[in-house]
């Protein structure tokens, strides 16, 4: 029984770590991220029925259906997707159980050939006259070559490193793809817009995978919220100065963030994306304070800006005339339109103006910050695959080399073969061999 469940290991171990499959599957992932990148990823349905119409299918396949019904729409966290992650894995794993570390065992075994015949079908072959078996060990030692000597037969080997090179690259790669199953599987994207002295917790999900766990033990606090234009007047950079707070309300990170510059507390990072305006704070009268909210409007070609309607009385008319006040920055300009679009005046935060008799005064402009939050606990298992993918290619540049002599008499016959840089190899072992023919004749 256990021989053949030892068999069957073997079979399956065999066809798993066959590098056609493994090329197959890495094939499909890259097809297959190709289209999370082109797709784009966790919109609403409506979207993709307006952009993938299912009555005009994108090259005659990709409609609204065939891409919800697939899951194209959120393609990193399907089933199917995380399947060829784990078998691409397994197909590694297999592979360097049955070619990689069988060939590394092999290349630390003592090879010796006892026949001059069999070194000559090796390739690179000299036959020495002037030279003994010791003086070759010796030459070949001080070119860093092991060497096993066994009365009149000799191995020497070096470039070591080289076979241990791809096994490193598949365990690094193993580690990569666990590093992305751990992300998608664990890992949460929030995206929140929060007003300058506001509080918030993490709430407002937009991805995440189904291990996810999202902290409530602590709360983040917007401080001051600014932003930086350039000569031109265009924004340059806009800053948040974000606190955490834990659950008694004691700061217990503090950074001012920019975009590039986020804030990280414990495996969370928090970006700077984006900013609005949310809320005007006026004064009417001097007696009357009110918050108007803001309604942000994209204007192809000609960007964004933001709108209010504030009622003022008409005394006249006995009615409420609407006045529009409209934003385009934070620099504090507020322009005033009637509601028949009219530009009534152009005011300033603090300044004073009478509209229908009443005193009307701007006293603060209320902005909100755009914080994504991301947790992903697979980047430091991606970092590090990533660096052992990079000493493995150094590891790479190794050629592994083997050198074999048998002593026949007063003949000593020598053999050599390489993995890679064969020129390179051959020349040298032909100068060391016209040295030892020089220097001992």
């Amino acid at each position: 029984m256990l021989i053949k469940i030892n068999q069957y290991f073997r079979k399956s171990i065999s066809v798993l770590g066959n590098l056609k499959l493994a090329i197959i599957l890495l094939l499909m992932l890259a097809l297959f991220s190709a289209f999370g990148t082109v797709i784009e990823q966790n919109q609403n349905v409506a979207f993709y029925e307006n952009s993938y119409p299912n009555s005009a299918p994108l090259f005659g396949f990709l409609s609204a259906n065939a891409i919800l019904f697939l899951g194209l729409n959120n393609i990193y966290q399907t089933w199917w997707f995380t399947t060829l992650i784990l078998l691409l894995a397994v197909s590694l794993f297999s592979c360097t159980l049955a070619r990689q570390i069988p060939s590394l065992k092999m290349a630390r075994l003592w090879q010796f050939y006892t026949k001059d015949q069999s070194l000559k079908k090796i390739g690179l072959s000299f036959n020495l006259q002037k030279t003994s078996l010791s003086k070759l060990a010796f030459t070949l030692k001080t070119d860093d070559y092991n060497v096993i000597q066994k009365g009149r037969f000799l191995y020497a080997y070096k470039g070591l490193p080289g076979k241990i090179g791809p096994i490193i690259v598949h365990a690094s790669l193993i580690i990569i793809l666990f590093g992305a199953l751990l992300g998608n599987l664990s890992g949460f994207v929030s995206q929140e817009l929060v007003p300058l002295g506001g509080v918030f917790h993490i709430q407002n999900i937009i991805n995440s995978g189904t291990l996810s766990y999202v902290p409530q033990n602590f709360e983040g606090y917007v401080k001051d919220f600014k932003i930086a234009y350039n000569d031109e007047g265009s924004i340059d950079q806009f800053y948040s100065d974000l606190s955490i707070l834990n659950s008694t309300g004691e700061e217990v990170r503090s950074k001012t963030i920019y975009v590039n510059e986020p804030l990280r507390y414990e495996g969370i990072v928090f970006y700077q994306t984006d900013w609005s305006i949310t809320n005007l704070a006026i004064n009417v009268d001097q007696q009357t304070n009110i918050q108007l909210p803001l309604k942000s409007i994209n204007v192809k070609g000609e960007g964004k800006f933001w709108i209010a309607s504030l009622p003022i009385a008409n005394v006249e008319k006995a009615t409420n005339d609407n006045i529009l006040l409209v934003l385009e920055d934070l620099t504090g300009k507020i322009l005033l339109y009637s509601s028949n679009q009219q530009l009534l005046a152009i005011v300033n935060v603090g300044e004073n103006i009478s509209l229908n008799g009443h005193s009307v005064k701007v006293t603060d402009i209320i902005s909100s910050t755009g914080l994504q939050i991301k947790s992903d606990p697979g980047i430091p298992f991606v970092y590090i695959g990533f660096f052992l993918l990079m000493l493995s290619i150094t590891l790479s540049y190794f050629s592994y080399s083997q050198v074999w002599a048998i002593k026949d008499n007063k003949t000593l016959y020598v053999s050599g073969r390489t993995n890679r840089a064969i020129y390179s190899f051959e020349q040298q072992i032909t100068k060391m061999m016209n040295k030892l023919n020089s220097t001992y004749a």
